[in-house]
């Protein structure tokens, strides 16, 4: 059978081998239109856009985080070789605080360090001459200062896009208004700037989208959905998937996955990066434990399954925010058309009935004939 790897790298040393594995990745169908929809969106953003790309955990949104970043540091790359201090791409991951709760002098911290500022403990700001209240709280006088140096170096280093990974880390506040207050912070530095900022994460992040009217009309949504089992056609693309991936193993002797292609949907949910992950895993350790490993079976990869539990609930959050995105969106559209009237004909393209007929005079009607005139 033909094999997806060169020959040669079966000769080569182990972490040869597993690092091949571990870099490879399948444009399939679901991870290439979200790429496509987000390129094509990206392309057309006015100042202050932000665009949301949401969906399950695991359903590949960190590959396409690396695949968008690529590809703007390859359409800047000549660029950049003549403009040592240009970075087009900022590209960060939103972390989560020990106490559950986003903290903004962790996000700007990282940004600025990955736009290699210098200084950035040192970072003061004059408050009063910017017109700005100055607040007692260390805390406020920090991420003031660290926001504007994060301004100034999105623009000295001509920023052309931010990407943020894990965003749903962004959402954790205590009430709607941090949320609300987040979202503000968002996109006043998408707007200042004229660049979008894309906020990659899981389904936490329509609540972004749904705080208000006018929030939500200066926000573009890409949806990365699963593979789901209800649909034939998304049935065999997780099935091409898992044969790709089948013929990528650097082993002598191919695996059989494709026949137990049920086995492995039930525990990823029909979710690629969660896929990709679990046989990376597995890959790993063989070949670890076991230099002289030839192919792998079923069972091989019962020591890094998903278990059921965490299938289950990753199923029931992924039901849930794939339920909002339609359930709740088709009532909310029939809503929306009650309360414009547009469920209802017009009262005035209806016609008038006429009362004021004389004795005598019939009701207006089509005359039975042969044939229309």
């Amino acid at each position: 059978m033909d094999k997806n790897f060169p020959k040669e790298i079966l000769f080569q040393s182990i972490e040869e081998r597993i690092n091949y594995f571990k870099n490879k990745s399948v444009a399939h169908p679901t991870l290439v239109n979200a790429y496509t929809d987000l390129m094509d969106k990206i392309e057309v953003a006015d100042n202050g856009k932000v665009l949301l790309v949401y969906g399950p955990s695991g359903v590949g949104k960190s590959t396409l985080f690396k695949k968008v970043k690529n590809e703007f540091l390859g359409r800047y790359h000549e660029e950049m070789i003549k403009d040592k201090g240009l970075i087009p791409v900022l590209a960060v991951e939103a972390f989560a605080n020990e106490d559950g709760k986003f903290d903004w002098i962790n996000f700007y911290t990282e940004a600025l360090e990955e736009l290699k500022d210098i200084l950035i403990d040192e970072k003061r700001l004059p408050l009063n001459e910017l017109g700005l209240e100055v607040s007692n709280n260390p805390n406020e006088k920090t991420k003031r200062k660290l926001r504007k140096s994060l301004e100034n170096a999105i623009k000295c280093r001509k920023v052309k896009v931010i990407l943020i990974d894990e965003a749903q880390h962004m959402t954790k506040v205590g009430s709607s208004k941090g949320l609300r207050n987040h979202m503000d912070a968002i996109k006043s530095l998408a707007s200042k700037f004229g660049v979008p900022i894309i906020l990659f994460g899981t389904y936490e992040l329509l609540s972004f989208r749904n705080i208000n009217g006018q929030l939500g009309r200066r926000t573009k949504d890409i949806h990365f959905p699963r593979y789901n089992s209800e649909n034939k056609d998304e049935i065999d693309a997780f099935k091409n998937v898992l044969w790709f991936f089948q013929k990528a193993f650097p082993l002598h002797q191919e695996p059989n996955l494709i026949d137990e292609w049920k086995y492995f949907y039930k525990h990823t949910i029909g979710c690629i990066g969660t896929l990709r992950d679990w046989l990376y895993d597995t890959f790993h350790y063989k070949m670890k434990f076991n230099e002289d490993t030839k192919t792998l079976m079923v069972n091989d990869f019962k020591k890094f399954e998903p278990t059921i539990d965490q299938a289950y609930i990753m199923a029931l959050e992924i039901t849930t925010g794939e339920n909002n995105l339609t359930v709740k969106r088709d009532e909310k559209e029939g809503k929306l058309e009650a309360w414009l009237n547009l469920d209802q004909e017009d009262e005035e393209e209806k016609p008038k009935k006429n009362t004021n007929k004389r004795p005598g005079e019939r009701k207006p009607k089509r005359d039975k004939t042969g044939t229309d005139f």
